[in-house]
């Protein structure tokens, strides 16, 4: 049986929002037959992560400064792959697009020496215009496409999510995949009928492509009947969320509008247990992203939970009872028609089942991820 490496940040002493997507893949490989492991991290250092084992591979010495997990753990994953690659056989190794620095280019000639397969996968293709957004972080990417550059020749398959790719990237071979879901990690949502009040859940690592100023826009601007609350849950991203929540103060919005923080497992499906409408990314367009294939909408349709969405998602099917398509621009949002398909979806049982029978059998990470393994295969 062949053995997968999945090489991005994974935490082992905390949940993230991220987390569901990384174990949907693992879980997807081992059952197109292959063994997925995955390097974790905690403040004592890297560990491997393989069938049902956990083995330390290394200290990471600077994890006690701040910022470590946006900083030095970068090349402390790499040093963790190289040991991992001498404990066991490593016939792929799936890298995420992340900061890359020097060291990863003698860990990946390591891999390629001893006959292993690289695969990097661009969770956003074209690239996040948001790495240009900050001086920092503008710097740290452009690091990473000089690392990237020298890194390009041994990549046997880049697995690209967003926009076409014609089957090739800088002349090494490319496909587009699609993000996945398991359905089965999610508790199916039942429509709140019979309650009056329209709660919309804003749930992300609050990012400016979120664009969930627009929302509050909406709602500040709605003159109504319906009872409209929005629950926004999650860290901040980028420092959209303190921005949020001075609009929402600023529009008058502190009595209709709870800002949680990040919530996990039981606590969070409670919380989206009262919420009638998911909202999906609206500020793609700040970035000049006309599609997209974002995990919270496939993590809606997992749920039954439906949902706004405003940039085009090839994946979604044409179904009105599933999702409400808003413009992918600046254009105020209809809150009036937001409360309407929220009406609707209440008094409509069945589109929380079909869409989760949807997700299962269209947005599956075994079908996302069969065709980047059956190119890769030894």
């Amino acid at each position: 049986m062949p053995t997968i490496l999945f090489l991005m940040k994974y935490p082992l002493h905390r949940r993230e929002n991220l987390q569901r997507k990384f174990d949907g893949q693992m879980a997807a490989a081992r059952a197109l037959g292959w063994d997925a492991c995955c390097i974790g991290w905690d403040g004592r250092g890297m560990s491997l992560l393989c069938d049902g084992k956990r083995t330390f591979l290394r200290r990471n010495r600077l994890a006690g400064l701040r910022g470590y997990d946006h900083t030095a753990i970068f090349p402390d994953l790499m040093a963790a792959a190289r040991e991992a690659m001498k404990r066991i056989p490593v016939d792929v190794l799936y890298l995420r697009y992340m900061p890359t620095f020097g060291n990863a280019v003698g860990v990946l000639r390591a891999l390629k020496a001893r006959g292993g397969k690289l695969v990097l996968e661009y969770p956003t293709y074209p690239k996040e215009e948001e790495n240009n957004r900050f001086f920092l972080r503008r710097q740290v990417f452009r690091h990473t496409d000089r690392v990237l550059a020298r890194i390009h020749p041994m990549v046997d398959l880049y697995a690209l999510i967003g926009a076409p790719c014609d089957g090739t990237l800088g002349g090494r071979p490319a496909m587009n995949i699609v993000n996945g879901v398991d359905v089965d990690a999610f508790p199916p949502h039942r429509p709140n009928a019979g309650d009056p009040a329209v709660r919309l859940l804003a749930l992300a690592s609050m990012s400016g492509w979120h664009g969930y100023d627009r929302i509050l826009r909406s709602l500040a601007d709605y003159r109504g009947d319906a009872d409209v609350r929005v629950d926004f849950v999650g860290g901040d991203g980028d420092g959209s969320l303190a921005a949020w929540k001075a609009l929402a103060q600023e529009l008058g919005l502190s009595n209709r509008v709870t800002f949680h923080g990040p919530l996990y497992g039981e606590a969070l499906d409670r919380l989206i247990e009262t919420c009638d409408v998911g909202v999906g990314s609206l500020g793609m367009y700040r970035y000049g992203l006309a599609r997209g294939m974002t995990l919270k909408l496939r993590e809606y349709m997992a749920r039954g939970l439906p949902f706004l969405t405003a940039a085009d998602d090839p994946a979604l099917p044409d179904d009105p009872a599933f999702a409400l398509r808003v413009p992918n621009d600046d254009t105020p949002i209809d809150m009036a028609a937001v409360v309407a398909f929220a009406n609707r979806a209440k008094d409509d049982p069945e589109a929380s089942p079909r869409m989760r029978a949807y997700a299962r059998s269209a947005m599956s990470w075994e079908s996302a991820l069969r065709g980047v393994l059956e190119r890769v295969a030894p």
